[in-house]
């Protein structure tokens, strides 16, 4: 299985928050590379970075990301 990010629910709760990417990857302990690549789609975080997004913004794993066979082209 992958988590494959929701970008819309994503952009959502970091509007409602004020961040901005720079500010996600302070608060989820990441890098700001990496932020920028989820946040842009061009990555799809691996389960310990997903763990620490979801930490950061304080939701459930399934508000911002859905499971999917790890060969799907989603």
């Amino acid at each position: 299985m992958k988590a494959i990010i929701k970008m819309d629910r994503l952009t959502e709760l970091m509007f409602h928050k004020g961040w901005t990417r720079r500010q996600l990857a302070k608060s989820a302990g990441i890098g700001e590379v990496t932020a920028q690549q989820v946040c842009n789609g061009q990555r799809n975080p691996s389960p310990p970075v997903a763990k620490k997004i979801v930490d950061a913004l304080g939701v459930e794993f399934e508000d911002i990301f859905e499971l999917v066979p790890a060969g799907s082209s989603d």
